[in-house]
């Protein structure tokens, strides 16, 4: 699994909300590392960021959590 999943899986897992200073230790990968795969996610429409924290996408319209497993990377 490449990095831009194993973070996209983390975010979808962490339905609080988490900060990149919160990925570092599990996934093993400095802060610069992360913000870029972050802001890519985000981009994309992935994920969302409110303040400082990335949050997994919602679907609206049933109010589920979409997860993106089947995307491919």
């Amino acid at each position: 699994m490449n990095l831009k999943s194993r973070v996209l899986e983390f975010i979808n897992q962490n339905e609080q909300g988490v900060k990149i200073s919160d990925m570092e230790a599990p996934l093993g990968e400095k802060r610069m590392k992360l913000g870029f795969v972050t802001k890519s996610l985000l981009d994309e429409g992935k994920i969302q960021k409110i303040k400082d924290c990335y949050y997994p996408v919602y679907d609206s319209k049933h109010n589920n959590l979409k997860l993106f497993r089947n995307f491919i990377f």
